[in-house]
């Protein structure tokens, strides 16, 4: 392939942006729960802290059944856009929204009616925590209205991360932080309105956050549409059958998240313990939004790559990925692991609850990049659709590794040995899965591809493809005779083989000479030819501001001068165009039956 120079990668282009943003929208929500958690130990108190804490359980709960139906469907999705199916797109994108209104009607009503049920299930029992069952019924109730709003964000916020909507997120999301922010300093400060304020605080912030997104849907440049007529049965269980590995990783999770509460409560031998593990549960779920913003960025891209077949495309952003990941959380844990005194003060005055947290936090650090790798390794195997490794990593990941290592660890050790676990669980995990891959691969695996677990004769034979990298006019000439050639080596007959190698120099052409980059650096775009049950596909992607041939072509068809000639010559000869803009990207695939 053509070397690339600096900023001409549109893979790196696609996807840092998209993840920048991921991160960040789950990092200011991830804060805002923080800020209720120093709020609420400062002011209201170790044991109001701790009940909110150990709510997590039950939040996951909430987004269970959201996290279904959602991920699906932005598998689907992703695989739709990637092969320029937008009607479709547009109907799992349209279901993904309701499915998640009935959700949350569900979970307001059982919030409303049967509380106690969900608070037995988080691990925290009537009985034996009394004191705690009061604070987490406080929280709930203002909490309760925002459910709708929490699943609706989460399920709308990454489609627009897809449809050019990264500006539009990060504003949201900078609005929810400082709303709840500011909400909860008035409730400590003005209103005084304990544990019930900081839940309305929160479904506040969260209310407006969703406002914002909805923003996006009232402008005619998106590329989701509210339409459910392409909908149809088989989208449905494709969407399912993805969406399901999501709800066992999520039921894993609250599992695992009931077992360690149970453990916990039962070895701990003071509130400042449970006080340390809850806030080593908050700087987790802040750091995990690293883990988060790369593997779904990871997920939704690399499902879009292998709707495509394109072995190549995939790879690099495999591997481009899971660089991110090592270079972004060894950086942060290092910082993390150094400032852990520091956030400790910022929760707490007291010297039991500062000892046992800084211990926690730096073993979080210490296990962040172990935890990022396998996040984002399971987001794209997710996304290439193997489920059954994915299943497999999810509940070692998510519930026999750190369950088992909790116990073990804490038995031996205590609390400090419970908290520790978070490391050991990771390293463990990852040494299995490498064994694992030395089985598979009778050797140690040193390919990029014996990580990947593609199925066999994924994206065809390297005969069958041709993948360039064009950034000027003479790369244009060059792959435009090589598509010629290519083309009749697969048995295209000469008119044909022509008329493809028209199409590269005709569109290739208009990229590189009229393109205007969204980044500094001349206009360049990835090109691929490949065979493909008897048809030859051209597919062109480039990072320049959007530009759509088709409705270029009915603007101007009846144009008598030659400005739109080329497009409107190949627009007459392919068999079908398919064209989509997402992630800031211009996708074009022209198919020519041989």
């Amino acid at each position: 392939m053509q070397e690339k120079k600096k900023g001409q990668d549109i893979v790196t282009n696609m996807f840092l942006p998209a993840a920048i943003v991921m991160i960040f929208t789950q990092m200011t929500g991830v804060v805002a729960n923080i800020i209720d958690g120093v709020v609420t130990s400062r002011f209201l108190g170790p044991d109001a802290y701790s009940s909110v804490s150990l709510l997590g359980p039950m939040v996951n709960i909430i987004l269970l059944l959201a996290s279904f139906i959602s991920i699906g469907g932005q598998i689907v999705c992703s695989r739709k856009i990637g092969t320029g199916e937008r009607d479709e797109a547009n109907a799992i994108f349209t279901f993904s929204v309701i499915f998640g209104i009935g959700v949350a009607a569900l979970f307001v009503v059982l919030s409303l009616t049967a509380p106690s049920i969900l608070f037995r299930i988080c691990g925290v029992s009537l009985d034996k925590r009394p004191e705690l069952y009061e604070y987490m019924l406080e929280y709930l109730r203002g909490y309760l209205i925002g459910i709708p709003a929490v699943i609706l964000v989460q399920i709308l916020s990454p489609y627009l991360v897809m449809d050019n909507g990264k500006p539009l997120v990060s504003v949201s999301a900078g609005i929810l932080c400082v709303t709840d922010v500011a909400g909860d300093l008035l409730n400590a400060w003005v209103f005084h309105g304990g544990l019930f304020g900081m839940g309305l605080a929160t479904t506040v912030s969260v209310i407006l956050q969703l406002l914002v997104l909805c923003i996006h849907f009232l402008t005619k440049k998106g590329y989701f549409r509210f339409s459910l007529k392409a909908l149809t049965k088989n989208n449905l269980i494709d969407a399912a059958k993805n969406g399901s590995l999501s709800f066992v990783k999520k039921l894993a999770t609250i599992v695992r998240d009931i077992a360690t509460n149970r453990i916990n409560l039962l070895i701990a031998v003071s509130t400042a313990a449970v006080a340390a593990k809850g806030m080593q549960s908050d700087i987790n779920m802040l750091m995990f939004c690293f883990s988060i913003g790369i593997g779904r960025t990871l997920l939704t891209i690399s499902a879009m790559y292998y709707g495509a077949s394109d072995k190549e495309g995939l790879k690099r952003v495999f591997g481009y990925a899971m660089k991110l990941c090592v270079i972004i959380t060894t950086v942060v844990g290092a910082i993390l692991f150094v400032v852990a005194p520091l956030i400790s003060s910022i929760y707490t005055d007291d010297p039991e609850v500062i000892e046992l947290s800084v211990f926690s936090i730096r073993c979080l650090a210490l296990g962040l990049g172990l935890d990022a790798i396998t996040e984002a390794f399971q987001d794209y195997l997710q996304g290439i659709q193997n489920r059954k490794m994915v299943n497999i990593l999810c509940f070692a990941e998510r519930l026999f590794v750190p369950v088992a290592t909790t116990l073990v660890l804490g038995s031996l050790f205590g609390t400090k040995g419970i908290m520790a676990s978070v490391a050991v669980g990771k390293a463990l995990l990852l040494l299995l899965l490498f064994l694992y891959l030395c089985i598979r691969c009778k050797g140690i695996p040193h390919k990029i591809e014996d990580y990947m677990f593609l199925p066999k004769g994924f994206g065809g034979s390297a005969e069958d493809n041709l993948n360039e990298h064009i950034s000027s006019m003479e790369d244009v000439m060059r792959v435009s005779r090589e598509a010629f050639d290519f083309c009749r080596a697969h048995n295209v007959d000469e008119r044909h083989s022509n008329h493809m190698a028209l199409f590269v120099e005709e569109l290739a052409g208009n990229i590189v000479t009229h393109g205007k980059p969204r980044k500094k650096g001349g206009a360049c775009a990835d090109y691929r030819l490949f065979a493909d049950n008897g048809k030859i596909c051209l597919s062109l992607r480039d990072y320049c501001e959007a530009f759509d041939p088709m409705m270029y072509f009915e603007l101007h068809k009846d144009d008598a001068d030659e400005k739109s000639l080329g497009i409107r010559l190949v627009m007459k000869l392919a068999k079908d165009i398919r064209y989509v803009n997402t992630f800031n990207s211009n996708c074009l695939m022209i198919y020519m039956e041989v």
